[in-house]
């Protein structure tokens, strides 16, 4: 939120005309949000991280070729894990819904839903995540997607999977983007050396002998959100 009181909105989708028509709703249901549209989820990224400059709720798309939402917003999450997240999405299940409640995403909204003109699904999914609330638009049996969510979290429990640091978090999803090392330090503003100090750590955790298969554990144990676009 700024000096003024405007709550800043940040809406990333791959599609400059989804863009335009998230904005256009969210103009529709108050006037007090300033907006900032963004097309390359990657860019995004880096730029919220390099500038420091975060927005108090981000609406993005959950298939985006580049990086699609689940991934951007695991990173958001380890990186910023204040910022609410609305996923916005027209093809997504129950058992998506439920994976990314796991990671903290805040509301999740139907794209249909942004074309009716009182916009009752994202007014209100605005409404929770500035209460610190929970919402899933109608569409979806919120039921399944609890009982989806409990069986997720009861096989991670019976997974025991080591505990990472939130540096190592952050690194083993950076790999997964195909990262170097060095760019991989760049980003998080650490030295090299300290990125491999790390992997090796990771590498000696997961029981894995290269950067491949700290990956491919990642993946299994939902410490990676893989890119679906």
């Amino acid at each position: 939120m700024n000096s003024e009181g405007m709550e800043h909105i940040a809406i990333v989708d791959d599609r400059l005309r989804d863009v335009e028509l998230i904005a256009q709703a969210v103009h529709r249901i108050s006037g007090r949000f300033t907006i900032q549209k963004y097309t390359q989820p990657m860019a995004f990224f880096e730029s919220l991280v390099e500038t420091q400059q975060t927005p108090d709720i981000i609406l993005t798309d959950c298939q985006m070729p580049e990086m699609d939402g689940m991934a951007l917003s695991h990173l958001v999450k380890l990186f910023v894990p204040s910022i609410k997240i609305i996923m916005i999405s027209g093809l997504i299940t129950e058992t998506d819904i439920a994976e990314l409640m796991d990671m903290g995403v805040d509301a999740v909204v139907a794209k249909g839903s942004l074309k009716i003109a009182q916009n009752t699904s994202l007014k209100m999914a605005l409404e929770a995540v500035r209460a610190n609330k929970v919402f899933i638009d109608p569409l979806w049996d919120e039921a399944l997607v609890q009982k989806i969510f409990i069986r997720l979290n009861k096989n991670k429990d019976n997974q025991n999977i080591p505990i990472f640091s939130k540096s190592e978090q952050k690194i083993i999803q950076l790999l997964a983007t195909h990262h170097q090392y060095k760019s991989i330090a760049e980003f998080l503003h650490l030295s090299p050396r300290t990125i491999e100090t790390h992997v090796k750590k990771i590498a000696e955790k997961t029981h894995s002998e290269n950067k491949t298969g700290i990956i491919t554990y990642g993946i299994k144990h939902f410490l990676i959100r893989i890119f679906r676009g």
